[in-house]
């Protein structure tokens, strides 16, 4: 229904969108016939009297010429039809401006009509290229495309895909398939206690005969999975205080199964850890570990 009554909306805002611009079409070539229909008046009025003048000026001179002189001892003779101006014939110029005047007008106003077709056309109004100024704004002039924010994240989002290595899996995908969860059948905590035993053996290993110098830099690139780990700080609450074997680590988290046989995968960022190896007791800060790459133990 919200559909059906958008696109109605739409079509009405279209519908009054044409009407408008065809209103404000006729409007224009009312005012430029009318404008063209005065000038046409002026002309014509021009021409008349520019004609009456002429016609005057000629009438009267070939009434003089016409009119015999008195010659002396001889009384003048007058031919009525002669002397009346009536029976006058037009010169052969103003015959010629006649038909000069009656044809500028018959071909004005062809002109005319092929000026305002001409205007029209070039005008855009046919081409809908002229901007017309309408009292409201109208839906088909608005219209809105996409943010640009939108498209450019998409297209960052491609870049990144197009270059992640074939060979590892990104976050979306993993959690698509499903790698990142662990099944409740191994969120035992009995199962892990060898990995820890291992775990102690590996750092016995690597931290044999080492300085105190190199101490601090061999336990920040240790390797973490098996080892007790106690979270003291976090920012999740609900996650302060968990405790238990380390089983996997990301660049961002850390999964640990607690002993009530729970699998709890905690953030780094804000966090502060505490695992204990023989006599030491090391803080691990989590803002530190997103960054660091855990050494694996050489095999002589």
């Amino acid at each position: 229904m919200a559909d059906n009554k958008a696109s109605q909306d739409l079509r009405k805002h279209a519908l009054e969108a044409l009407e408008r611009r065809c209103a404000a079409a006729k409007v224009e070539l009312l005012q430029q016939q009318k404008i063209s229909s005065t000038e046409k008046s002026k002309k014509e009025v021009e021409g008349k009297s520019a004609l009456n003048n002429s016609t005057s000026v000629v009438s009267r001179n070939q009434y003089n010429s016409s009119i015999p002189l008195p010659s002396e001892g001889k009384p003048p003779y007058k031919d009525v039809n002669e002397s009346d101006p009536i029976y006058f014939t037009l010169s052969a110029a103003v015959n010629d401006k006649l038909m000069a005047t009656s044809m500028d007008v018959s071909n004005n106003r062809g002109r005319v009509i092929d000026r305002i077709y001409h205007k029209l056309k070039t005008s855009g109004y046919v081409k809908r290229s002229k901007e017309l100024k309408v009292d409201a704004y109208i839906l088909l002039d608005n219209f809105v495309p996409k943010r640009a924010g939108m498209i450019g994240s998409r297209m960052r989002a491609l870049r990144s895909n197009s270059k992640r290595s074939k060979r590892h899996m990104s976050m979306k995908q993993h959690k698509k398939c499903g790698t990142l969860d662990l099944p409740s059948d191994c969120r035992k905590f009995e199962i892990f206690l060898p990995m820890h035993d291992m775990w102690k053996s590996y750092m016995k290993q690597r931290l044999h005969n080492v300085g105190p110098d190199a101490l601090a830099r061999n336990l920040l690139i240790a390797d973490l999975h098996g080892a007790m780990i106690r979270v003291v700080e976090c920012i999740i609450p609900a996650f302060t205080g968990t405790s238990g074997v380390m089983i996997r680590e990301t660049a961002e988290t850390f999964g640990i199964v607690t002993k009530d046989d729970k699998f709890r995968v905690v953030p780094k960022k804000s966090s502060v850890f505490i695992f204990q190896w023989d006599c030491w007791k090391v803080t691990l800060l989590g803002d530190k570990l997103s960054s660091r790459i855990p050494s694996l133990p050489s095999t002589n």
